[in-house]
């Protein structure tokens, strides 16, 4: 392992107009890395700057959709953030926007208190108003920078950028140049002449010329690396941007881009293949179904030929295909399976992680195959059951609904349990009076603060609910139940 120092990566958050863009073009064109000012030719969704000796890297994308879309998929690639606020026009509804994600990051930054050369500029209230959100200033005791600019004329950036810089020398940033690679795509197209472009920090290793890629289910060979001069480079570094082509399709903003011939360690391989795939045991296919006669099946697969082998071997008279296509599993295939209720099934290719931690927030099931007839004799199982008259239904817990609250809204169903206990993963029955009129799928049980697996007899709950539109009601009553052979 060589651990070197590492240029920090700076995202600039704040509201519209507050002076972002303003920030970040002063900065670039008054720094930019061998002071080559207007010598910028190419957008590639990040800068460097070479500041008294120190590179310094800005994300040069839409603050907060990049932000937040890498944050969903995990890509911590933020090292600092400048949180820039109008001395004029104080805390607005994005400054507020800027702060919880700053807070959910967990990621150091530093107030820009931009504007201090336009008349009306009031410092002290925008210090006031960020106080009120938990945000405190050294100045009023707390453990915040702030630094009064203006973006415009220039004035305090220097000041702005020399406390990034002490920031960064605190944290230590370090990052192994000889380690297998890994960088985050901050921005991806696709262009007429040059095909796929992905746009990356290097977080760790060395992106070279020629190397053989892979982000998510996006491969391909570096054809040219690019930077922000539009000149072509052999190799980038950690902390380092470029624009990668030679990609054979556009990946993610927020994937991972790695090297596909380097060993990366069995810890990461082991929770890549086994993280959150469901059990066919534990599927209640009945529940899944509803009042329908058949249940939804979303299919993805790596080529061609093996799509069509899959659906041409698939019964229909049990099974609805709602989507069968080739490819990496997306968010839209995730959304299209809540929005059926479908199982989601892949075949020849690994499911990224990143989209298994999505499936697993949005309650979807997924599973990944390599040989169709696994699948086929799953879904046989599963399906004998609906059809085998043997089996009876045991009663295992009873919970009354007492309350309904809404919380971002989705309801929750407050219950008190009657009898034995109320299972995460329990078949279930929603009573009104003596008639089932659903049979709910459990999001999540609450304790309390605590999201828990069970709630046992005597005890008080809340319920969340997977399936959409669920009319439930005050004195309805919630049976879990198990089947039995009555053999």
């Amino acid at each position: 392992m060589s651990m070197k120092t590492k240029a920090p990566v700076i995202t600039i958050l704040g509201h519209v107009d507050h002076g972002k863009t303003t920030l970040l073009d002063y900065i670039r064109k008054t720094n930019v890395q061998g002071g080559e000012a207007g010598g910028i030719t190419q957008h590639i969704g990040a800068y460097q700057i070479d500041f008294k000796g120190n590179k310094l890297t800005f994300i040069d994308t839409p603050g907060h959709s990049a932000f937040n879309k890498m944050r969903e998929r995990g890509a911590e690639v933020t090292d600092l953030v400048i949180l820039v606020v109008s001395a004029k026009d104080g805390v607005q509804p994005q400054t507020v926007e800027s702060i919880g994600y700053i807070k959910k990051a967990n990621v150091p930054f530093v107030v820009a208190l931009n504007k201090m050369d336009l008349e009306g500029a009031k410092p002290d209230h925008a210090k006031a108003q960020l106080a009120e959100h938990e945000v405190i200033i050294q100045e009023y005791g707390g453990d915040v920078d702030v630094v009064e600019i203006s973006a415009k004329t220039g004035k305090g950036v220097d000041k702005l950028l020399e406390t990034v810089v002490l920031m960064a020398e605190i944290l230590e940033l370090e990052a192994d140049d000889t380690a297998p690679l890994e960088a985050v795509v901050i921005e991806s197209t696709k262009d007429e002449h040059k095909g796929s472009i992905a746009r990356v920090i290097v977080q760790q290793g060395t992106l070279k010329v020629r190397q053989e890629l892979q982000a998510d289910c996006v491969s391909g060979r570096v054809r040219s690396l690019i930077d922000e001069k539009g000149q072509q480079l052999k190799e980038v570094k950690p902390g380092e941007p470029a624009e990668i082509l030679g990609l054979n399709d556009v990946p993610e903003v927020g994937a991972i881009v790695r090297d596909q011939n380097a060993d990366y360690s069995l810890e990461e391989a082991a929770d890549e293949e086994s993280k959150d795939e469901f059990d066919w045991a534990d599927l209640d296919i009945e529940a899944m179904m509803g009042d329908k006669e058949k249940f939804n099946l979303v299919i993805k697969t790596d080529v061609k030929g093996t799509l069509e082998a899959v659906t041409q071997a698939i019964d229909e008279d049990t099974i609805d295909i709602v989507s069968a296509e080739v490819g990496c599993l997306t968010e839209n295939d995730l959304e299209l399976a809540d929005t059926t209720n479908a199982l989601v099934v892949v075949f020849g290719q690994r499911v990224p992680k990143k989209m298994k931690n999505l499936a697993k927030q949005m309650g979807v099931r997924v599973k990944q195959y390599d040989i169709i007839y696994h699948l086929l004799e799953d879904l046989e199982k599963k399906m004998l059951e609906l059809v085998d008259p043997h089996y009876d239904e045991v009663e295992t817990g009873r919970a009354e609904i007492l309350q309904i609250f809404e919380i971002k809204n989705r309801q929750i169903a407050g219950v008190r349990v009657v009898t034995g206990e109320i299972n995460l993963h329990d078949k279930l029955h929603l009573f009104r009076g003596e008639e089932i009129i659903a049979d709910p799928v459990i999001a999540t049980i609450q304790h309390g603060k605590d999201e828990v697996q069970s709630v046992k007899a005597k005890s008080e709950g809340g319920i969340t609910f997977k399936n959409k539109r669920l009319d439930f009601q005050v004195g309805d009553e919630i049976v879990a139940y198990k089947k039995e052979d009555v053999d």
